[in-house]
């Protein structure tokens, strides 16, 4: 049993030096990301929100697109995004050209324009996602998020006390002991208690970067995945394009909407998708649509009230790993869980060079001495 902890203690600190770097800026951005929503609504309320609700009906999406066309000619629209709650939320027109445009949606007034490429909290989900470097960053996040639950795992093992009596210290810190013994009891004791809500982030995170485990999902489940369907619409050159209120007209009578996310076609075989978000408390729900551009044809479609278990873990894998499941309550566990997941590597890091020093200094001490011989030592006096 000794033999294997050293073993797979090795692997833990072996993995945590090569990722210690990774883990901490993947926790910093994390934890900031879980109070997103906040940080937005304080520091650009005047671009989110309006005051003005005119007649107190809302513009079609095609009235607001022509607004829109008439004061940006050149640019190309990718989505329009549009909320009902909050009711005085603004419409946002998001072009090809990471230009982001604030409308009032009961006015179609022009209110603000930003870019997606110097939005604070933008940029923060990029260096979370992939360290602003592009499809490279992406693969260093996706297998440092395995690297970091196998080393989650191990701490676990590593934690577990081999004797009984080593149980009660296992789960108590020690606030009168020394400097080493504080870092060592933060980064074990503490670090068991945060286990719990840095598993489930972890495993949500490996969910978006590894195809493999929404597959292995629904294959244990015994489901068949749909949302993934890849879907184009048939290119038919002289043909106009299906009227987008009419195709908003047709996904709106499925309930009233909180949000929805209206995606334009981006080239002459992309479609019409309209992603409805409703009111919720645990299980997200969401209804997606896929439309032809030209014929209006619904291509295929994801119903909320069709969801299997696999799809509801799918749809809930958002608001778990920010926290936002349970609420405020759930969002300042993953801002502490971030923040401490970010001091991991740090401890971490001073124990394993606490335990160098010691052996390097141990060496040096039991080092045997042997004095050296002078020729005048072997002249009889």
């Amino acid at each position: 049993m000794k033999s294997i902890k050293k073993i797979i203690g090795q692997i833990h600190l072996w993995l945590g030096l090569i990722s210690g770097l990774v883990v901490f800026v993947v926790s910093i951005t994390g934890a900031l990301y879980a109070f997103q929503e906040e940080f937005d609504n304080v520091s650009k309320p005047e671009f989110l929100y309006v005051n003005d609700f005119g007649n107190h009906q809302r513009l079609a999406p095609s009235v607001l697109l022509a607004n829109f066309k008439k004061a940006y000619p050149k640019e190309k629209v990718n989505q329009l995004r549009l909320k009902t709650i909050p009711e005085n939320a603004a419409a946002l027109v998001i072009t090809q050209k990471k230009k982001v445009i604030a409308m009032n949606p009961f006015t179609g007034k022009i209110h603000g324009e930003r870019r997606l490429d110097r939005d604070f909290m933008t940029i923060v989900v990029q260096i979370h996602i992939n360290l602003l470097l592009g499809h490279i960053g992406e693969e260093i996040i996706k297998w440092n998020t395995l690297i970091f639950f196998v080393m989650l795992l191990s701490g676990l093992y590593l934690w577990f006390p081999s004797k009984r009596n080593q149980l009660k210290s296992a789960f108590k810190m020690k606030w009168n002991a020394t400097r080493k013994r504080l870092n060592y009891d933060l980064h074990n004791v503490w670090g068991f208690y945060f286990l719990w809500i840095l598993l489930p982030i972890t495993l949500t995170g490996l969910f978006w970067v590894f195809d493999s485990v929404p597959e292995a999902i629904y294959k244990i489940t015994n489901t068949k995945m749909t949302y993934n369907k890849k879907v184009n619409s048939v290119y038919q050159p002289h043909a106009p394009k299906a009227s987008i209120d009419s195709l908003f007209g047709i996904v709106s009578t499925y309930g009233n909407y909180a949000s929805a996310n209206i995606q334009l076609p981006k080239d002459s075989i992309g479609n019409y998708r309209f992603v409805m978000r409703y009111p919720y408390r645990w299980v997200r729900k969401q209804n997606t649509f896929i439309f032809d551009q030209y014929t209006g044809k619904l291509l295929n479609q994801d119903l909320y009230e069709n969801f299997t278990t696999a799809d509801k873990i799918r749809v809930s894998n958002y608001d778990i790993h920010t926290g936002r499941m349970f609420g405020f309550i759930g969002k300042f566990l993953a801002l502490f869980a971030g923040l401490f997941g970010a001091s991991l590597p740090i401890t971490g890091f001073y124990i394993w060079w606490g335990k160098r020093r010691k052996k390097t200094h141990s060496t040096q001490t039991n080092r045997i001495t042997i004095p050296r011989i002078k020729p005048t030592d072997f002249v009889v006096k």
